[in-house]
Parts: C-alpha cells; sequence; structure tokens
C-alpha cells in the first residue's frame, strides 16, 4: 500500500530555485542548475524532461537528463510512444501530475515494472497545445510525496520550462544561422548534444589498433569568484576565449561547452601512453592559462582536465565523458595545472562509491555512523578548550570506512548534507546530555560542506536543533574552509553574518592548504584562523622557513583580532614554537587523536 511521506520541501526551496535563474544567464546553463539542484534537494535518482516529439500528446523525446546511479538506463533524445492509457488520462484529466507505483502498474514511458521506483509526471499545457512531461524518478517508497510537496515541485516544474521555452527560442535562432550549426553562442563550440551525436559518429571512424580519442573534460579553477568579483561581461570574456584555445586544439575532432565554465573536446591521437597523453595535456593546460591570466591578472588562473582514452571501438561517448568527468573531479583537489586520466581501478572506486551510497540510509538509521572528537588544547595552560567533531563509519562487518573514502564522494552527490545534519544532531545530544548532567562543557565544531551554502535550509535546521536542544550557543562553532570561502562569498558572508547574529562562532579550516588570499581574510569576519597542518610536515622539525610563515601569520591574524589554531601538532618542539609565537590554540596527534565519545568524555575529565 503505497504511503505519502515527505520531501521536505518548502516554498524556501523554491526561493533557492529562483536565485538560480537570476544568478545565471544562459538558458541551458539555468535549465542544467536546476536540475541538479531537483536532484539534490528531493533526493532524485533521476530526472527526465520530455518535449513533444511531435504536437501529439502521443509521443515525447527525452531532451535533458540526469541520473545518479548506474542502474538507471541512460535515454538521452530517445523517442517515447505514451500507452494508450496514458494518453487518455493525458487528455481526460484536469489534473497536472500523477504518481505512478511501478509495484503495481507498468510505468506508461516504458512499460516496465521496476520494483520500488516511482515516477511523477507532470504536465504543462497552453491551451490545446501539449508542451512537455518532466519525469521525477525517487529511489525508494519512503520518498513519496506529500500534498505539500507536490505544490513546491509543481512550482519548479514551471520555472523548467519557463527556461525550455527560452531555451528552445534562441536554439530555434541558432538553428537559422547560415552555418546550419547548433552553437553554444557564448563560446562558439557545439552544444552538448551535438558534441555527443559527433563523438559517437567519430568513434567507429577514428578508433582502430594504430589510433585512439580522447576525451578531455576541463574546467577553470575559481571561476565563480571572477563573476562574483568582475562581474559576468569578465567572466563571459573569459568563456569566450576558453573556447577559441580549445578550437585550437591539435588532431581537434570537436568540442562543446557543458555548462558554465566546464568543456568538453575531444582530439584524434597515435596509440600513446597515458603518460605520455598527460603531460601533453598539463602543458597546453598551462600555456592556456597564461593566456587566460591576461583577462584576469588579480586572480590566479588554473585549469583542471579529466580523461579519458577510447581504445575500444564499442566504447560510446557518453559513457567515456562520465568517466573523463570523473577524473576532472579529482584533478581537482590538487592545486595546480592537473591532468588526472581515467583508469580501471576508478571503476572499482565507483562502484565502492554507488555502494556506500546505497548503505548511507541505513548507516544513519543504525547509527554505524559514529561522531569522534579531536580535541583542542590551550597553548598557554595546555588544558581542554574545545574539540572537533569528526566522522567515522563502522560497518556492520566490523570493518572502518574512513572519511577520504567517501567524503568527497557525498560532497558531489549532494549526500554530505544528510551526513552533515547527522553530525550536527548528535554534537547537541552530546552536549545537552552534559549539561543536564552538571558535568564540564567544551565548545564542539562542526564542518560546513559548501553544498550548505547553495541555499538557506542549513540555517533552519540550525535554529531547529538550538531550539530542541534549548542550546546555549557558546557552546557551538563552525568550520569553513577557505575553499568555500573562495567559492561562495557571497552566501558565506550571509551565513557568517547569520551565524554571528545567534552568537555562534566561525573558524577558517585549513588555512594556507591551497589558493590563499590575504584580502580575503581582512574582509571576511571569522572568529578564529585555523592553519593547516601541512606546516607541521607530520612531526618533523620545523624549518627556519616554516617558522617565519607561521610567525606572521599569527602576527597578522591577532591584528584582525581572530583568535588563532594550529592544526597537526605531533611534538613538544612545535607545541613550544607555537606558544612562543603567540598561537591560541593547538590541535594534532600529540595531545590526542580523533576519539570515540566514551574516551573523549575521559579526556576532558583529564585536561580540564
Amino acid at each position: 500500500m503505497r504511503t505519502t511521506g515527505s520531501l521536505a520541501c518548502s516554498w524556501i526551496t523554491v526561493e533557492a530555485a529562483k536565485k538560480i535563474t537570476q544568478e545565471h544567464t544562459l538558458p541551458s546553463e539555468i535549465i542544467h542548475k536546476l536540475m541538479v539542484f531537483m536532484v539534490d534537494e528531493l533526493g532524485l535518482s533521476a530526472i527526465r524532461i520530455h518535449q513533444p516529439a511531435d504536437r501529439s500528446v502521443n509521443s515525447t523525446q527525452i531532451t535533458h537528463e540526469r541520473l545518479m546511479t548506474k542502474d538507471i538506463p541512460r535515454r538521452l533524445n530517445q523517442v517515447i510512444i505514451f500507452s494508450p492509457e496514458f494518453v487518455r488520462y493525458m487528455k481526460q484529466s484536469d489534473s497536472t501530475c500523477r504518481i505512478f507505483d511501478s509495484e503495481s502498474e507498468p510505468n506508461p514511458v516504458n512499460g516496465e515494472v521496476n520494483q520500488g521506483t516511482l515516477s511523477l509526471f507532470m504536465r504543462q499545457a497552453s491551451g490545446d497545445e501539449f508542451q512537455g512531461l518532466l519525469e521525477l524518478t525517487f529511489p525508494s517508497e519512503n520518498r513519496y510525496p506529500s500534498e505539500k510537496d507536490m505544490d513546491v515541485l509543481k512550482a519548479l516544474k514551471e520555472l523548467l520550462f519557463e527556461q525550455i521555452a527560452i531555451y528552445e527560442s534562441k536554439r530555434r535562432a541558432e538553428s537559422n544561422k547560415d552555418s546550419g550549426e547548433v552553437l553554444d553562442y557564448l563560446s562558439g563550440l557545439h552544444r552538448y548534444e551535438t558534441f555527443l551525436e559527433n563523438i559517437d559518429r567519430a568513434i567507429p571512424k577514428y578508433v582502430d589498433e594504430n589510433h585512439q580519442i580522447v576525451i578531455i573534460c576541463s574546467d577553470i579553477n575559481h571561476f565563480k569568484l571572477v563573476n562574483e568579483n568582475f562581474g559576468y561581461r569578465k567572466g563571459d570574456e573569459l568563456l569566450r576565449a576558453s573556447g577559441q584555445l580549445i578550437s585550437a586544439a591539435d588532431n581537434l575532432i570537436d568540442a562543446c561547452r557543458f555548462y558554465s565554465d566546464n568543456f568538453i573536446f575531444a582530439t584524434i591521437t597515435e596509440n600513446s601512453k597515458d603518460e605520455q597523453i598527460r603531460a601533453k595535456l598539463e602543458s597546453m593546460n598551462k600555456k592556456n592559462a597564461g593566456i587566460l591570466q591576461n583577462i584576469v591578472s588579480d586572480v590566479q588562473v588554473r585549469v583542471n582536465s579529466g580523461v579519458y582514452v577510447i581504445r575500444d571501438v564499442k566504447m560510446d561517448a557518453a559513457s567515456a565523458i562520465s568517466y573523463a568527468n570523473s577524473a576532472r573531479k579529482k584533478a581537482k583537489v590538487f592545486n595546480g595545472m592537473h591532468c588526472v586520466i581515467f583508469t580501471e581501478e576508478m571503476i572499482e572506486e565507483m562502484r565502492r562509491a554507488d555502494e556506500l551510497n546505497d548503505e548511507l540510509p541505513n548507516a544513519i538509521k543504525n547509527k554505524n555512523l559514529m561522531v569522534y572528537y579531536q580535541p583542542k588544547i590551550s597553548c598557554e595552560s595546555e588544558k581542554i578548550t574545545g574539540a572537533e567533531a569528526l566522522i567515522r563509519w563502522k560497518r556492520e562487518n566490523g570493518t572502518f570506512v574512513y572519511p577520504d573514502q567517501f567524503i568527497s564522494e557525498f560532497e558531489n552527490n549532494g549526500n554530505i548534507i544528510r551526513l552533515d545534519y547527522y553530525v550536527y544532531d548528535e554534537v547537541f545530544q552530546f552536549i545537552r546530555k552534559r549539561l543536564d548532567e552538571g558535568l564540564p562543557v567544551v565548545p564542539i565544531s562542526m564542518n560546513v560542506s559548501r553544498r550548505h551554502l547553495e541555499n538557506e535550509d542549513i540555517m533552519f535546521y540550525i535554529e531547529h536543533l538550538i531550539d530542541k536542544y534549548d542550546m546555549p550557543t557558546e557552546y557551538i562553532e563552525f568550520e569553513l574552509t577557505e575553499s568555500i570561502y573562495i567559492d561562495n562569498v557571497e552566501t558565506a558572508l550571509h551565513f557568517i553574518s547569520r551565524c554571528n547574529q545567534m552568537g555562534i562562532k566561525i573558524s577558517m579550516d585549513d588555512f594556507g592548504s591551497g589558493y590563499s588570499s590575504l584580502n580575503m581574510i581582512s574582509s571576511i569576519p571569522i572568529d578564529v584562523l585555523k592553519i593547516d597542518g601541512v606546516f607541521m610536515h607530520r612531526g618533523k622539525d620545523l624549518n627556519k622557513n616554516d617558522k617565519i610563515v607561521l610567525n606572521n601569520v599569527i602576527k597578522m591574524a591577532k591584528e584582525l583580532n581572530m583568535a588563532v589554531l594550529c592544526e597537526g601538532v605531533e611534538t613538544r618542539e612545535q607545541v613550544d614554537f607555537l606558544k612562543d609565537a603567540g598561537c591560541d590554540v593547538i590541535q594534532g596527534f600529540y595531545f590526542g587523536k580523533p576519539m570515540p565519545e566514551p574516551a573523549f568524555e575521559d579526556f576532558i575529565r583529564q585536561y580540564s
């Protein structure tokens, strides 16, 4: 029997979606961003947009698609002939939406019965003209939308189809150009759909025992920073120049701008080793970054690339692009002009990531996810002054999954929000328990993902927890990495302002680990500057240059009225140096590794 649950939709979700339409100028980019937003916010397995294959209600073509699991078949560009029952429903019903429970009836789109999945169809009609369908697939029976959710989903549907109308108008205009090519008018490159078709045709033509096709997915580090600091006109100039540079690549087959600053292009090469391909692309990235640097001299331009080499004529373009894009995401964790080539080992990593994504709901339900606490120690008194909450995952078989095995994946697919909310609730419970028992309490800091800054739901959740546990905010602190500030300046400032109003402290984590900006530090009202443990060199003695840098960073932070915490402290020599340099708090293995709650309570008793 079907039961109605809740997707936790709200009109705040709609406002956040509207903000996307205001922040971007390209309809194709807005459509993509809205689809990504809906997948993340609603916890969807798939989202597809159908547009009429003819002017009747009998058939459509899937023109946009986003899938979250490999189990769901890719159907982009597929023409769908609807079942007679569904056609009658669309013609006769006054409703613009319907849930089809695939446990009891075939899906009218493909006639299949898929246990445990649902499809929500929404009709977009204007007069007698059928304009299309929005298909949303939910991952389990626990995700049925409520009546209130339906109102929000309808509003999101209206936003999407409004942009589709604009997109189609521009596409028709572009199709009427003398060249007859359907191009992205900003970069001058093909649209993604055209690129996909061209590569599928090129694979059997070019791939043989002597030749291979190289698929490259590239982006520009901190492109959002360019738009926010210098305006969209300057950002558009950077994209146009990028398109021109990619068009000049050697042995180019085709290229497209996928969305925003994400470009995909394909070249043909004679059989080469991966290392030769990587070295050539890194050289190209370095050269192109130098040219782009002239457009925005105040921002350090870096180009990251992920690569998949097609050596098998049976490979399809969509899969190759997906693999190259996975490699691009790996390249982004490095700081510099980096190129990562997709390997067979990464396929196994993707499989493990899919397993973890599937296991997450039960891990939360069964409390297999445990909060560990790493103490923060006062430099002056060497007594405990706080702690950082970290996550550890103990599977049913007793083995541990460590954060570096799942955090980045959850960042990419949005599951990090569920994970963080779980940690927040556990920390609030822990503090409340100690307050109720009259035990010593220290402030606990928790991490904030960039995903949280894409909408304001995090503030509502924090306020909910404060009310639920009657929590004094002096015991709460949130940590944001410096990269989050750089990529989300405006939203980060808004988040900090709201926290300040509530009496919650904010710290900048990992300062010095990547793209540090002294100008940014001076303009963001943070309470604590956390110096990255990279300066500690895993317990080795500090050299002269390390000491100079640390002395000056600590002095700068003090003059900006910030407290200073240094991470990664592992030796007595490091403790003594930081104490003399004026550091306020230290964190590291010298005093304590991350520990489970019972051990942390013992630590508080010992070091209070």
